[in-house]
């Protein structure tokens, strides 16, 4: 249906075309011919859409009781936190952190879609191979001095040091007092 074909049929039903908005310039110079006061828009900008989190941010992190064994591997697209050592020959990819309660001697990869500002901490850092985002590094030679440790990327080099809190960590819930009975 053309222009002049809408405003027949509106006449039909007592109603009158008196203006026309649009945006495209073909259709306002039609009403400018009907006799109708016209307005030519500018198009809407395309709507913004908020910023989306980093992916390692947006899955929730992904918790592991017990040992990886050689042949293992664990893979999540958040932060991974295993309770129990992890073997040579064992592998954890994750797209945030990499955090062992326990000897990581296998291989870790934090950070695994990009994200270098990941880290690996274990409470006894000895893995075969260490990987943030696209860097990798073999593990240290010595032992460590007893102590936690993480891996963490630096002017394109992966440092070990000392574990430590960086960040902001928020409770999900209150923590529960517990009274020995």
């Amino acid at each position: 249906m053309d222009l002049e074909q809408l405003q027949e049929l509106l006449l039909l039903h007592n109603l009158n075309l008196v203006a026309l908005r649009s945006v495209e310039p073909r259709t306002v110079v039609a009403g400018v011919a009907l006799g109708v006061m016209t307005q030519l828009q500018m198009p809407a900008p395309p709507a913004q859409q908020p910023p989306q989190q980093p992916q390692e941010q947006q899955e929730k992190a992904y918790l592991y009781e017990g040992c990886l064994r050689s042949g293992d591997c664990l893979e999540h697209g958040g932060t991974v936190v295993v309770l129990g050592d992890v073997n040579p020959g064992a592998q954890i990819r994750a797209a945030g952190d990499v955090i062992v309660w326990g000897r990581l001697r296998g291989m870790a990869h934090a950070g695994s879609r990009g994200n270098a500002a990941a880290r690996i901490a274990a409470l006894q850092l000895q893995p075969q191979q260490v990987r943030i985002a696209s860097t990798t590094a073999l593990g240290p030679g010595e032992r460590p001095p007893g102590q936690p440790e993480q891996a963490v990327q630096r002017n394109g080099q992966i440092v070990i040091e000392a574990a430590r809190i960086t960040r902001d960590f928020t409770p999900i819930r209150k923590p529960q007092v517990l009274v020995a009975r």
